[in-house]
């Protein structure tokens, strides 16, 4: 009995252990799509994929909460100050009638009704040619820093290593 015990164990830390390395596996890569499969093929048509993954890319937005009377106004703008969108709470009697209809004819309670105004959207833009940035990662002055610089050796940002996290 205590050998069928034993070798259930066993069997069970194994299947645990081909799980893990199975599972591990698959977060490695990622399955890219035929257009980004094909572009990386075109790139470097005699390099093999070790890994892939998926990134969101983030670009900084700051967000400013504003009070005009009794309206608040949650705003979004970019790093250079462009508007990028303005929220706010409406009512019933301050939206455009079509959209109160549909908000009625949902026949529920209304929590919250909010209204965003979107002044500019992020996108991808194919640059004519390309930007090369370098990144170093220094200890000055006993402090971790990363500077990131063109290839003329500018220095283009320098920010201390904690300020990421």
């Amino acid at each position: 009995m205590v050998k069928k015990s034993c070798i259930l164990i066993v069997c069970c830390i194994a299947a645990a252990i081909i799980c893990t390395a199975t599972n591990a596996d698959n977060e490695e890569k990622c399955s890219l799509p035929q257009a980004v499969a094909a572009a990386l093929k075109a790139l470097m048509p005699d390099a093999v994929i070790e890994n892939s993954e998926m990134e969101e890319e983030t670009v900084k937005l700051y967000e400013a909460k504003l009070k005009d009377g009794q309206k608040e106004y949650d705003i979004k703008l970019s790093e250079d100050g462009t508007l990028v969108e303005v929220e706010s709470i409406e009512t019933l009697d301050t939206v455009p009638a079509a959209v109160a209809e549909t908000i009625k004819s949902q026949n529920a309670e209304i929590k919250k009704i909010e209204k965003a105004v979107e002044h500019a959207q992020i996108k991808v833009v194919k640059l004519e040619i390309p930007v090369t940035i370098y990144e170093a990662k220094i200890v000055k002055d006993g402090k971790a820093v990363e500077i990131k610089m063109n290839a003329e050796g500018k220095i283009l940002n320098q920010e201390n290593d904690e300020e990421k996290e």
